[in-house]
Order: structure tokens, then C-alpha cells, then sequence
């Protein structure tokens, strides 16, 4: 008989000295979801397994009370924290009401208070004595009503946390789901085996709650140590994590945010540690094409245009009280033991680069001083139009113009008031032409532009109205008047008479010829060649 209580007992401390080195690597984790609650509910377990391995071991009934009261300093919680813990592990990183935790634990409290006082109200054992179950004695008693509250509420925080793992499983995947798989049947099985225990369906009439506890918490440890299940925080959210420059945010398989580092938080204002667990275009809201960028990186079957994705990298931007900036997004795949557990995104500002590159872009295809098209830029987008007009039988016109006297002008008021008069007369024109219309610098004085799609006599009426503006307006510049004018050559890109198409050297050739005509006929006019 001996033997027996001895290797049970002995069976209990060793899984107490396990429970307990388990409490202390959760210690080591606490900072990950999950960890804590596992720390607090591992050293309850402990009191519970070494107080019920001293209990079978004790000879006399007033041993066995007292152990049975140090069993409950840790049984009497166990409930209480099992829905603490089932609610860290699937609540998506949202937090607990603390009202509602604090309110969790009055059972618990009570029920601690009510063994530990129990030869006076016996509101928990009735007529306890000591038994034989054929082997050694056990506590038997009989139950008082609040042993049944206690039990009820045992039993609701065991379906209740089951049904709080199986909600968190139908919306998992991959890792996160084989988990909760676990976590789900470990809660089960406590349930199956409480039963057991209340309805006395068990061998030597003993509780065998304590003896599973050893398999509970190394399955909770399974769950808990490898990642924070369904809240990925990455080894990397120490220090570095959070002094590196560039923005870090880690978010999960479906896309909800799970950490971010003070970098982040400058590029996103809207960051707040009370986000995580959301989706990632809540926190992000500032640029909404930073989630659909990731979104669509994160489909595989995806073909990527050039321009978006290089690699693993895409480039989005932020607007703020009129300011651009630029960033890019650096992104890596997290794994683990082959499954994809989320994904971390490194940011990086990148605005005065872009700008240098823009303004480099800016350069190659705009004239400095006007703004409009230079003349390169301008044959390349007119060769496009060319081919669009050809497929479609359609006309186009274009006309070159050059400004009266500018030498004159120069000479007289300065080059400063030369490059006035350019500027003015761009924006003049550039205001009465469509916005499918090209405009650009030929050379010096002179400048070219193309109308697509247009007849000849409408092409005419919009060329007089700008020929018109330029000797109405007043080019005002340092106080004084300068009367300026110009004249004007236009070419048709198509003849429907003849059906013939020119290239862009020909159309050149025939406006620069029309304009010769406009100037040897008295200038400040339009010529049609």
C-alpha cells in the first residue's frame, strides 16, 4: 500500500518540479502574449500537484486538511486563469477589460477563503474522515454548497475557454490553427477528466486532475514558447528592434498588426500599441496604398508590372499638409517549421532621393525657364500621337510661333526681361490649349506645338485666340510697357483630300515654312502652309 502513494506522490513532485521550471521559462517570455497568464497559472498548478502528492502520503486527517488547504491556494485560481489564458492566446492582441478579469476571480477568492476556514463554516467539506481505498487513505467528506458554486464555475471557465480556442481555430491558419487544435483538445480533456473525477468514474477513488497537469502545461509551453500564437513578435523586438531607423511592422498572416517599432510610428502617425490586433489599413490609414501594395506582394499567384515591385520592395507615398514624402518598403516572409506565421515590413524614407530623381526626370523632359516640354521630350510624345492619329484616320495640326523683335526686346530691356516675356507668353498659351494638346520649346524664342484630333479651321480659331492674347496683353516688367507679339506657321498632319500622312520632319519643315511667311508678310499673324 505504501508503494503505491509513494510512486504517485513521487510522480507529483516530479511533475511540480517540472510545472515549475515551465513557470520560469514563462517568466523568462513574459513580454510575449500568453507567457504571463502561463507563469501565474504554472506556480497555482504547483501548489495544487505538491499539496495533493503530500496529501495521498499523509496518515492523519489533520495532515491531509492541511495539505488539501495548500492545494487549494493554487486549485481555487486555476479556473479564473485558464479563461485569462484562453483569451490572451485568441483575442487577436486586443486587451481584456480589467473589470471584467478583476470580476473573474470573486469565485476564486471566495473559494480559497472558504477551505482555508472550513472546520469552522464547513461551507466547502462536510464530516471529513479518512478512508481506504485499498491501498491508502483519501480524504472523504461530504460536499457543501459552495463546493457545487466552485464546480459550476470550474466547468463554465473549461467550456467557456474551449469555445473561445475553437472561435480563434475557424479563423486561423497554418501554424496558428495546428495550435489551437492543441489547445482545444487540451481543454476538452480537463473537462472529460473532471467529470470523470465528479462522478467518481475513476480508479482508487483519487483526483486525477493534478496528475494530468504535467501534460497540460507541457502542451501550453508547445503553444506559448515557439511565438505568440495569432500575435507574431519577432525575436527582433528588443532594443534594436526598436532603435533602428528605418520603420518595422510585423502583422500576421491576415494582415492584422502585431508590433511596430518608434520608427514606424514616425511614418505612420496613426500608430498606437492599442491598434495591434487590427488591420493593418486602420493603422496605415495615411497611405492606402501601403496596404494594397502589401496585400498584393503577399499574393503569390500574383504577376507583379515592373514598375510596382522590384524583388521584394515597393515604393509608396504620404501626403501631409501638402507635403510629399517617399518611402520604401522592404518586405520578408515569416516561416516557422514550415508554415507562413505573418510577414515583416522594414520602411525606409527615401523623399529626398526620390526628389532628386524627379527633378533629374523633371530636367530631362521640361525646359527650365517655362516649364513646358523641351524639344526632345516633345518628338517622343509626338510620335505616339502620330501613330494614334494614323490607326484611327484622324487629323492633327501643328504650329510653331515665334516672337516678334525678341532680339530688339533683349537689347533694349535686358535678358531678365526677355525670360519674363517667354514665362507670360507660355502660361498665356498654355491656358487657352487643351489639355490633350502639346506644348513645347523649340529653340530660343521659338516654340512648337501640336493639336491631335482637331480640324484645321478649329486648329486656326484657337491659334488666332492666342495670337490675339499675346497683342492684347500687357507684359508689364520693372514698371515698364513692353509691346510684344508673334506670328505663327501651322501644318496638317493628314489631308483628307489626298489622303497623306507626313512624318514629324516634314510637318516641321512645312510649319517652320509658314511661319517665314507669317514673318515676310508683316509679322503678328497666321500663315498655312
Amino acid at each position: 500500500m505504501e508503494r503505491i502513494n509513494d510512486i504517485l506522490s513521487s510522480f507529483l513532485y516530479i511533475e511540480t518540479f517540472v510545472i515549475l521550471i515551465i513557470a520560469w521559462g514563462s517568466w523568462k517570455r513574459r513580454k510575449a502574449l500568453g507567457a504571463l497568464p502561463l507563469f501565474i497559472v504554472c506556480i497555482c498548478s504547483a501548489f495544487y500537484a505538491f499539496g495533493y502528492g503530500m496529501e495521498i502520503t499523509a496518515s492523519s486527517l489533520k495532515d491531509v486538511n492541511f495539505w488539501s488547504k495548500i492545494e487549494y491556494l493554487g486549485l481555487s485560481f486555476i479556473p479564473a486563469l485558464w479563461i485569462v489564458q484562453a483569451y490572451s492566446l485568441s483575442a487577436n492582441g486586443k486587451k481584456a477589460n480589467k473589470l471584467h478579469i478583476s470580476s473573474l476571480f470573486i469565485v476564486p477568492i471566495i473559494t480559497c477563503m472558504f477551505r482555508l476556514t472550513n472546520e469552522y463554516f464547513h461551507f466547502m467539506y462536510k464530516n471529513e474522515r479518512l478512508i481506504s481505498n485499498g491501498y491508502f487513505y483519501i480524504l472523504s467528506y461530504q460536499k457543501g454548497f459552495w463546493y457545487y458554486v466552485y464546480y459550476i464555475f470550474f466547468f463554465i471557465c473549461m467550456i467557456v475557454s474551449t469555445a473561445m480556442y475553437y472561435k480563434a481555430f475557424l479563423k486561423s491558419t497554418g501554424l496558428a490553427r495546428h495550435q489551437l487544435k492543441i489547445m482545444i483538445c487540451v481543454s476538452i480533456s480537463v473537462l472529460i477528466f473532471e467529470t470523470f473525477d465528479q462522478i467518481q468514474i475513476v480508479p482508487l477513488k483519487m483526483d486525477y486532475g493534478a496528475f494530468i497537469m504535467f501534460l497540460v502545461y507541457v502542451l501550453f509551453a508547445y503553444v506559448v514558447y515557439p511565438f505568440d500564437m495569432l500575435h507574431i513578435i519577432p525575436i527582433s523586438r528588443e532594443m534594436v528592434f526598436d532603435w533602428i531607423h528605418d520603420g518595422a511592422i510585423v502583422v500576421d498572416t491576415d494582415f492584422n498588426l502585431k508590433d511596430f517599432n518608434y520608427s514606424a510610428k514616425e511614418i505612420f502617425k496613426s500608430l498606437d500599441k492599442s491598434m495591434i490586433g487590427t488591420k493593418i489599413e486602420l493603422c496605415t490609414s495615411e497611405a492606402p496604398e501601403f496596404d494594397k501594395m502589401l496585400r498584393m506582394w503577399n499574393d503569390v499567384d500574383k504577376v507583379y508590372s515592373e514598375r510596382s515591385f522590384k524583388g521584394d520592395v515597393f515604393e509608396f507615398r504620404i501626403t501631409s499638409m501638402g507635403t510629399v514624402s517617399y518611402f520604401k518598403a522592404r518586405l520578408k516572409a515569416l516561416y516557422y517549421k514550415g508554415y507562413r506565421i505573418g510577414s515583416t515590413v522594414l520602411i525606409s524614407n527615401v523623399t529626398k532621393e526620390k526628389e532628386m530623381v524627379l527633378e533629374l526626370e523633371k530636367m530631362a523632359r521640361f525646359d527650365q525657364l517655362t516649364g513646358i516640354l523641351n524639344r526632345r521630350c516633345f518628338i517622343e510624345l509626338i510620335s505616339i500621337e502620330f501613330s494614334k492619329l494614323e490607326k484611327r484616320d484622324y487629323q492633327g495640326i501643328l504650329f510653331m510661333f515665334d516672337i516678334d523683335h525678341f532680339k530688339r526686346i533683349n537689347d533694349t530691356y535686358g535678358h531678365q526681361a526677355g525670360d519674363y516675356i517667354l514665362k507670360e507668353m507660355v502660361s498665356i498659351a498654355k491656358n487657352m490649349l487643351r489639355n490633350k494638346d502639346l506644348i513645347g520649346r523649340y529653340g530660343g524664342e521659338e516654340f512648337i506645338g501640336f493639336l491631335p484630333n482637331i480640324s484645321m479651321d478649329e486648329a486656326v480659331s484657337i491659334i488666332e485666340c492666342i495670337r490675339s492674347a499675346f497683342e492684347k496683353h500687357d507684359f508689364i516688367y520693372d514698371g515698364i510697357f513692353i509691346k510684344v507679339t508673334a506670328s505663327f506657321g501651322v501644318a496638317e498632319y493628314y489631308r483628307q483630300g489626298s489622303g497623306e500622312y507626313f512624318s514629324y520632319k516634314e510637318m516641321v519643315k512645312r510649319a517652320d515654312t509658314a511661319l517665314y511667311m507669317a514673318k515676310e508678310n508683316g509679322r503678328n499673324q497666321i500663315a498655312v502652309n
